[in-house]
């Protein structure tokens, strides 16, 4: 999820305190039993398409894929071995962020504090449907299994405003997928820096950092409890590097350590059990596992940010794909 310019403040800050501490639904990922290469000496890494301040990524479960980033929100077809055509969904530009599917509905978030929602026609229009309330950044979102919507505010404001981190949860109206009935806050407390977000059953993990106790990137959890509450928060992992987003996979969870440039797998206890060697992605923002028809489930696809902005240069700005090489 996006992490604006005042994060790399945010990472500075984050080391300085290191150095003196001791330191159901559609929407929901798939699970896959597959064995993953998450790793730089068992895969390659394929650049598929350019896109501006690649954000984030969703497959419906018929296998149509969209990327998120700093223009627009675009439609993934695979049009070659190492290529795809993008095209996309709303007439006018938006910093989107968080993506989330809710039956034939796509649903996208903006820096502008609106939510963006499209019909999955064969050619969706992406429309702002809703304004939110009293958040700085509408970012990571997960759909519930009763057809609500959780959203992230973090990691820091995008509007001017003071840092407000929670997650709100958005209730629909049953008959119209495009009206927003109820904004609740549905977690103020054990979060600081919250990005990214994803559901596992009745399970919300998202990415976090903290200052005090001084943690630079963290994978929490808390579990919707059956009245529709939230639970109490755990922390799953501990990183060394600012996180981005995060997916599920199997028992475990694809992480995106955003200012290291690595992906790590973690195990169900939040042990790592391989990644990617430090540098060799631009900035990673989100992953997703592979879906047929277009992609195989060894697959991932990721977003490269890069230089937080910088919406033209060729660092980051792009869509890859980590494929085996022993395939």
């Amino acid at each position: 999820m996006r992490i604006w310019t005042t994060a790399l403040g945010l990472g500075a800050a984050l080391v300085l305190a290191a150095c003196g501490s001791d330191n159901g639904s559609p929407a929901e990922p798939q699970d896959t039993s597959v064995s993953l290469c998450v790793a730089s000496d068992c895969g390659e890494l394929l650049t598929l398409a350019a896109v501006p301040d690649a954000e984030n990524l969703l497959f419906t479960p018929d296998g149509r894929l969209f990327v998120s980033g700093g223009t627009n929100v675009f439609e993934v077809v695979r049009d070659g071995d190492t290529s795809v055509a993008l095209t996309a969904l709303s007439a006018t530009d938006c910093n989107f962020t968080g993506l989330a599917l809710r039956g034939r509905t796509l649903y996208a978030s903006c820096g502008s504090a609106e939510l963006y929602a499209a019909e999955l026609t064969a050619t969706p229009n992406l429309v702002p449907i809703y304004s939110y309330e009293n958040t700085a950044l509408p970012n990571g979102m997960a759909t519930g299994a009763d057809g609500s919507i959780y959203v992230i505010d973090g990691p820091l404001p995008g509007n001017g405003s003071l840092p407000s981190p929670k997650i709100v949860r958005l209730r629909f109206d049953p008959s119209d997928p495009l009206q927003v009935v109820e904004q609740t806050t549905w977690l103020a407390s054990g979060l600081q820096f919250p990005n990214g977000l994803v559901r596992r059953g009745e399970l919300l993990y998202f990415t976090d950092s903290a200052l005090l106790p001084v943690e630079l990137g963290a994978v929490r959890s808390v579990p919707i409890l059956p009245d529709g509450s939230a639970g109490a928060v755990q922390t799953v992992a501990t990183f060394t590097s600012l996180l981005d987003d995060l997916t599920t996979v199997a028992e475990g969870l694809l992480v995106t350590e955003y200012l290291s440039g690595r992906l790590v797998l973690l195990d169900a206890a939040g042990l790592e059990i391989s990644a990617t060697d430090v540098g060799g992605l631009s900035f990673p923002s989100s992953v997703i596992v592979g879906q047929p028809p277009m992609f195989q489930p060894d697959e991932l696809l990721i977003t490269e940010k890069g230089v937080l902005g910088d919406t033209a240069s060729a660092v980051g700005n792009r869509l890859s794909l980590l494929r085996p090489t022993d395939r």
